[in-house]
């Protein structure tokens, strides 16, 4: 066996050893390749995860930020925290926890002035990860001058000028409230569709009455069934649902645009970028799930324990995503045999 890891280890880099190879047999190939895949794949995760904790403690502007929002000595300016079940609640100091909270220094003058420090820009959002965004459907053309038409108009065009116009969404950024009225046309337009989607309409109508979904479930389907009949695919805005989301706001406003030095804290997990004093840029996202239910500040905590609290949040939220990096390095990994076969 010390002949056989001799041999792995030291036939890279000797001459002499590597001439080995010729007097061993495929089992012993196969299996040099195996730990060679597991080496190259423990070699990626490890060097995406451990360097974090010291990239952060390198930027203090960043951490500054965060402090400002989580730990401020002024309680009056402070948003208190807390996890429940891995999901993050949170409030103004003397309020009550609420999913209708959001601070945002992006659009807002005043949160900027209060939290932002250091050219850093805070999102405080708790509104539910399902929650509709509220977006505006309209077209550009592809032949270079980027003329703009609405939907409405794109839809009066010919089948052969419609080729010249590439479908766009906007996301205005508020939350899309569903009405009666608005369910209503919803209904009005299915009912001019195929048989099958009338049927689904039927069919979910069915349910409201015998209560085997909510009213509010109802109006979700209506809208959802609407939506994609209505408008084109939208998987280049949205992965995990039909229809537009709210949470994508911020990705598709600010990220995508090559935003840079933020953090956003949502219910159910954070996002960030930051530069570190030796010019390296971060970007991260994390979870709560390896957090301790409880307020994020203890009781009584000094100034000093408050921002060691806050710091070691966004430390074991970024450690939460080992599990979901080595599946993500492993699949790359995989992808990648035959390349790393032939090398």
């Amino acid at each position: 066996m010390k002949k056989w890891f001799k041999f792995f280890s030291s036939s890279f880099f000797s001459h002499n050893i590597s001439k080995e190879a010729a007097k061993r047999g495929y089992t012993n190939a196969f299996l040099g390749f195996v730990l060679a895949l597991m080496f190259l794949w423990s070699g990626f995760v490890l060097g995406d995860m451990l360097p974090f904790g010291a990239h952060y403690n390198n930027a203090e502007g960043f951490s500054d930020t965060v402090q400002a929002v989580l730990a401020n000595p002024d309680l009056d300016s402070r948003i208190e925290a807390e996890i429940e079940d891995g999901v993050l609640k949170a409030k103004k100091h003397g309020g009550e926890y609420t999913n209708a909270l959001l601070v945002n220094s992006l659009e807002n003058d005043a949160d900027k002035q209060k939290y932002s420090k250091n050219g850093y820009d805070i999102v405080v959002d708790m509104r539910p990860a399902d929650v509709l965004a509220e977006v505006e459907a309209y077209c550009v053309s592809n032949d270079g001058k980027s003329t703009e038409i609405s939907y409405a108009e794109y839809l009066t065009l010919s089948e052969v000028a419609r080729l010249n116009f590439d479908f766009k969404l906007r996301y205005t950024g508020n939350a899309l409230e569903l009405t009666d009225e608005a369910v209503e046309s919803y209904l009005i337009y299915i009912n001019g569709l195929s048989e099958e989607i009338k049927g689904e309409a039927a069919s979910l109508s069915v349910d409201l009455s015998e209560s085997k979904i909510t009213k509010s479930e109802y109006m979700r389907a209506v809208y959802e069934l609407y939506f994609t009949s209505y408008y084109p695919d939208i998987t280049e805005y949205e992965s995990t649902s039909k229809v537009p989301l709210l949470r994508n706001y911020y990705y598709h406003q600010y990220i995508s645009r090559g935003a840079k030095n933020y953090l956003f804290i949502f219910d159910d997990y954070i996002a960030g970028s930051f530069e570190t004093k030796s010019g390296i840029d971060v970007s991260f996202y994390g979870f709560y799930s390896d957090l301790d239910d409880g307020a994020l500040i203890g009781e009584g905590s000094t100034p000093a324990e408050a921002a060691r609290a806050v710091d070691d949040f966004v430390k074991k939220s970024y450690g939460a995503t080992g599990i979901l990096n080595l599946y993500a390095y492993a699949v790359n990994t995989v992808s990648l045999l035959p390349f790393i076969a032939l090398m």
